[in-house]
């Protein structure tokens, strides 16, 4: 059993490269939770984060508006609260095959002990957490505190026992792609801090191609160029044809 969640930051809606929500339900049928931050300002309006809330609720996650110096521990609460929420789907899954009932029907001292193994598991199941990062223009002024944040959600997962892995994925990306693979998944406190600073704003918002990028590491699938497709099936041309 392991935790799969994406968590999704970002301080304006989706412009460019398809429709995150769309994106967010592809994860959830694949067993990933998407969770959603919106970054506001003092001036920013609720509504204006309306598709922070549809993403999460399509990706069956949680959402939050936060200021950003606020960033680090609200991904921290996010994280915790994806743990404790599949844990008790779990456990009031297997209850109710079991018994036919819920951990309410549970007489108190028994129903003491399967907390405190809910509780134990929560710091034993390993977690894989893929940060999805708006690095667009209007992230510019956030980026430094941005980065620290993710130390910071790193430094927390490092306190328990269970394998904790963070991946970082960027958008946009350079040169007009639509993202960047800033870290590949790793438990590495150390090459996190090297990676983070890669993370520089500038450009649009395509959100849902972060989020699909953010799906391929988390299920193990890697881009393919037309080098090693060369590589792998031989020559593409056949010497009559040239």
């Amino acid at each position: 059993m392991e935790i799969k969640q994406i968590i999704v930051v970002t301080d304006g809606k989706s412009n460019i490269g398809g429709n995150p929500v769309t994106a967010a339900a592809e994860a959830a049928r694949k067993g990933i939770v998407v969770n959603a931050i919106g970054i506001m300002e003092q001036r920013d309006e609720d509504h204006a984060f309306d598709e922070i809330k549809e993403i999460a609720r399509a990706g069956r996650g949680a959402w939050e508006n936060t200021h950003v110096t606020n960033l680090g521990q609200t991904m921290h609460h996010m994280t915790q609260r994806t743990v404790n929420k599949t844990i008790e789907t779990i456990v009031g899954n297997q209850l109710k095959e079991i018994m036919g009932g819920s951990l309410n029907d549970i007489p108190p001292p028994s129903r003491g002990q399967i907390v405190d193994y809910m509780e134990r598991l929560g710091e034993d199941i390993p977690i894989k957490c893929c940060v999805v990062m708006d690095c667009s223009g209007s992230m510019a002024n956030k980026m430094g505190t941005a980065r620290q944040s993710i130390i910071e959600l790193m430094n927390s997962l490092q306190g328990r026992k269970g394998k904790s892995q963070i991946a970082i994925v960027a958008f946009p990306g350079v040169k007009g792609e639509f993202y960047k693979v800033i870290c590949d998944f790793t438990e590495n406190i150390g090459e996190l801090k090297r990676t983070v600073y890669e993370l520089k704003a500038g450009g649009n918002t395509p959100t849902a191609a972060a989020i699909n990028k953010a799906i391929d590491l988390m299920m193990g699938i890697q881009d393919i160029t037309f080098e090693e497709i060369a590589v792998n099936n031989g020559p593409l041309l056949r010497d009559g044809m040239i």
